[in-house]
This record gives C-alpha cells, sequence and structure tokens, in this order.
C-alpha cells in the first residue's frame, strides 16, 4: 500500500470507488478547478496501475516501506503506554 494523492476530471474521479485496492475517503475531495479534483487514499500496486490506465494525475506521498516503517514506530509507541498502565506517548 502507498499513500497518494488522486487528481482528475470530475467524472472519472466520481468512478475512484469501482477500483479494487483504492481505500479513500471522501470527505478528502477537493476541487481544483471547475472540472478537476483532487483525493487522498491508500492504494496498492494494481490499483495504481489501473489508475494510469484512466490517464488520472497520481502523486506518492508515502511509499509502502515509509508507511510500514511509520506503522511499526506506532505500534511500538502503543505497546509501550499499554504496558506503563495506559500513558500516553508524553508519558501522560
Amino acid at each position: 500500500m502507498q499513500l497518494v494523492r488522486i487528481a482528475g476530471p470530475t467524472e472519472q474521479m466520481r468512478r475512484l470507488g469501482d477500483v479494487d485496492g483504492l481505500d479513500f475517503e471522501r470527505t478528502s475531495a477537493t476541487r481544483l478547478d471547475d472540472d478537476l479534483w483532487q483525493v487522498a487514499g491508500y492504494a496498492t500496486d494494481e490499483a495504481l496501475e489501473e489508475l494510469g490506465s484512466r490517464a488520472l494525475s497520481i502523486e506518492l506521498v508515502a511509499g509502502a516501506e515509509q508507511l510500514d516503517e511509520q506503522r511499526a514506530t506506532l505500534f511500538s509507541s502503543i505497546t509501550r503506554a499499554d504496558a506503563a498502565g495506559g500513558a500516553g506517548p508524553d508519558g501522560s
């Protein structure tokens, strides 16, 4: 999975829900121009291929390795907080 920004014309963007392997929040949609929208989401390699075949603009925000590292750091922090009796990352 990669974190991406996808941009394209309204009609193409309306069909993003049809792309397997793409997870995005409709509330993240931003209008860039009269007929141009952008949305952020998580996409598999297969979903990126599909989006590319639809001639949508794709910007990589965070690659799979970077997301894995961030996830591991977050889970480690949660585990430490649980072990410390529920204290948050800042010790409170």
